[in-house]
């Protein structure tokens, strides 16, 4: 969008800019078009990435040779490592300006440290920045340095100023005079620090751990592999520190400073801003490598040459292939809007803020975009649906959220959006990095305040000081001329006394449960004449009611309402409460040696698939996992890795047992005793999901 329109303002690209990088894209967007390329706009800034890559190999390696004048072969070989590193590879095909700002600093840095060269290295230090602007943290520490040391400081000066100009005074200029570059810059500042984990603003432990990881193992891609590299570059740096002290200053002085702010100012995820450290990575190993005798230099540089591309290859392919996941999504999208589609659109906040730019260059969705409270997003689709929306509807979902669980999902069509590649690794603080696109059509219930049916939700309840013991939870249920059946399950959250939980459906009462300390699961056979009435939805409320006040905590944790010839099933006996890692997006329940999922099949066979965490990662040997009903084992794995298995489950045996299908294993442990807690669960398997169809 900077170049179609370079508005630093209006944040085309955001500030600071980068005005030379998008001087030079605007140069090859408008050859590569008068040529006839596709996609002209994205391959006129890519091939800057790929020039400057190929001209970082020839620059890194002058760089690395004058560090070190007598050591050709070690700068070669810091130079292929370099260049075969799997983020440097694949970031020398995005269309970004990481790998040209780097090319350009890279050339500065050589420049500073030969004789002849210092002006243009001045000149090339300054003109970095208008690439990218970090660059100044990687040559501004060398150019100081060549200052002190040169006699032709005047001229070093105005060569760095000239190299500064270039980019500086068009980019003022362009950009509403001084004034209106500051407020642009400052909005950025702003924004630099909110919402975004960097170890300044969050000094933990964890957080610390995590930025050295993602800046130098990472960019690896196979944990193997950075693992080596890391410790090969530990290693190469105590050599240099007993033999040759000017050169590890020297790096040091190159690149100390932009490791500092980076660890420091800059979020870790974001990977592409380890770029500039990684040759210094691969120097240290460099000074390892070449210290062994032989070829045994050759062929350790060919093994880790070989491991960076069987990982930086298939991943570049990739990404030259397939469309980012939002590009995906919206593509598909105009294909509907082409059929005429006018749906009505809600979308979590996060997916509203992040694809803003993306729905501005390519298009927006169709239809009507309804408000992203956040946390609240799906009410805003409840809403619409109880005013009458009753067509096709749209939900652009965050896949890490887990709140759309309270909408019937039977009647859903579901699109994922995912890189073909570990994401995090190679596109790290992209933003929307997935997206799953849920298509709505004729919901049999969709639930609002009050229920826990995932931690998230669970969370909100309390937080709002909803729940059934607090006041009645609320749903909506489609009217239908036939028998229906509705799965309540939860758990009594205190001791006695036991808890009556009021069902009732357009304030007319359907069925009272009562609720002992514990969890609880029911099937209730709902007539058709209870749904009669006005509107497409009837309101169901659920409340709990007790002999004394205050009302016990129940909550409620399982729902579904289906025509009653339908499979619905549910989490009996033996399965414990929901459980949600948002920095993994998995969610899981963990099941004890004997646990019950009760199946209501409509007289019709049934087959269930159960996927699981390895049992090796809590047991030194596989146990026995067996899924039986009545006294038939229908199947027994061993599981050494994490599993999925499904089993035929037939309708005469289902019957016989009264629903109930068996999933034992022959081990558990007791979860406190490991982890030094109070926590009396005993746990056998963790499991991810269980369908029953």
């Amino acid at each position: 969008m900077g170049v179609r329109d370079f508005d630093v303002a209006r944040h085309q690209p955001h500030p600071p800019g980068y005005p030379a990088f998008i001087a030079l894209a605007k140069v090859g967007t408008a050859a590569l078009a008068s040529m006839g390329v596709p996609a002209a706009d994205v391959r006129g800034l890519a091939i800057w990435s790929a020039l400057g890559a190929a001209a970082l190999t020839i620059l890194l390696f002058f760089f690395f040779k004058l560090l070190e004048p007598e050591s050709e072969w070690r700068a070669a070989v810091a130079t292929v490592l370099a260049t075969c590193c799997p983020l440097v590879w694949f970031n020398a095909a995005r269309p970004m300006s990481d790998i040209a700002g780097l090319a350009v600093a890279f050339g500065a840095l050589a420049a500073l440290l030969g004789t002849r060269t210092l002006l243009f290295g001045a000149f090339l230090a300054g003109l970095a920045v208008g690439f990218r602007s970090q660059m100044v943290f990687l040559t501004a520490p060398m150019l100081v340095f060549a200052l002190v040391a040169s006699r032709r400081r005047p001229h070093v000066l105005i060569a760095a100023g000239m190299g500064i100009a270039v980019w500086a005074i068009p980019l003022v200029l362009l950009n509403g005079g001084p004034a209106g570059y500051l407020r642009a810059l400052g909005s950025q500042a702003g924004e630099d620090f909110t919402g975004v984990v960097m170890l300044w603003s969050n000094p933990t432990p964890r957080v610390a751990v995590e930025a050295v990881l993602y800046t130098f193992a990472r960019p690896w891609d196979w944990p193997v592999l950075g693992g080596v590299m890391l410790a090969l570059a530990s290693a190469g740096a105590l050599v240099l520190w007993f033999r040759s002290r000017r050169t590890l200053y020297l790096l040091l002085l190159a690149f100390g400073p932009y490791a500092a702010f980076h660890l420091l100012f800059q979020e870790p995820l974001t990977t592409r801003y380890a770029l500039p450290l990684m040759p210094l990575m691969t120097y240290l190993a460099a000074v390892v490598l070449t210290e062994a005798r032989g070829g045994a230099a050759a062929i350790g540089t060919a093994a880790l040459v070989a491991a960076s591309l069987m990982f930086a290859v298939p991943a570049t392919a990739a990404f030259g292939r397939e469309p980012s996941p939002v590009f995906a999504m919206l593509s598909e999208i105009r294909l509907l809007q082409q059929r005429g589609a006018n749906p009505t659109v809600a979308m979590h906040r996060r997916v509203f803020t992040e694809t803003r730019r993306p729905r501005a260059y390519a298009g927006d969705v169709p239809g009507k975009i309804l408000p992203t409270p956040r946390d609240y997003e799906w009410l805003e689709l409840t809403r619409a649906w109880r005013a009458g929306v009753d067509g096709e509807t749209w939900f652009l979902a965050d896949p890490r959220r887990t709140d759309l669980a309270l909408i019937d999902r039977a009647h859903t069509r579901t699109r994922e959006y995912r890189w073909p590649f570990t994401s995090s690794i190679y596109v790290g603080g992209v933003r929307p990095n997935e997206i799953d696109w849920h298509i709505f059509n004729a919901p049999a219930w969709f639930l609002e305040e009050g229920w826990a049916l995932t931690p998230e939700t669970a969370g909100i309840a309390d937080r709002d000081g909803s729940g059934p013991h607090r006041r009645p939870s609320i749903g909506w249920l489609r009217r239908r001329s036939t028998e229906s059946l509705m799965m309540i399950g939860g758990r009594h959250l205190a001791g006695d006394p036991p808890v009556s939980l009021n069902v009732s459906i357009d304030d007319r009462p359907v069925a009272t449960l009562t609720i002992r300390p514990g969890f609880f699961l029911q099937f209730l056979k709902v007539p058709a004449a209870a749904l009669d009435g006005q509107g497409t939805y009837a309101k169901l409320t659920v409340s709990a009611t007790a002999p004394s006040t205050p009302v016990p905590p129940i909550a409620v944790e399982q729902f579904n309402f289906q025509p009653a010839d339908r499979v619905l099933f549910g989490f009996d006996e033996g399965w414990f409460e929901p459980e949600y890692n948002p920095a993994t997006a998995k969610s899981w329940r963990w099941m004890t040696d004997h646990a019950v999922v009760s199946v209501r099949n409509a007289g019709r066979p049934v087959t269930l698939r159960l996927t699981g965490e390895s049992p090796l990662h809590y047991f030194d040997d596989a146990p026995a996992v067996r899924v039986g009903v009545g006294d038939r084992t229908l199947s027994e794995i061993r599981p050494t890795a994490d599993f999925t298995t499904e089993v035929a489950i037939p309708a005469d045996l289902l019957a016989a047992a009264g629903g109930r299908v068996v999933i034992s294993s022959d081990r558990a442990f007791v979860a406190g005793e490991r982890e030094g807690t109070q926590d009396r669960r005993k746990l056998a398997l963790r499991i991810f999901s269980v369908t029953v169809e």
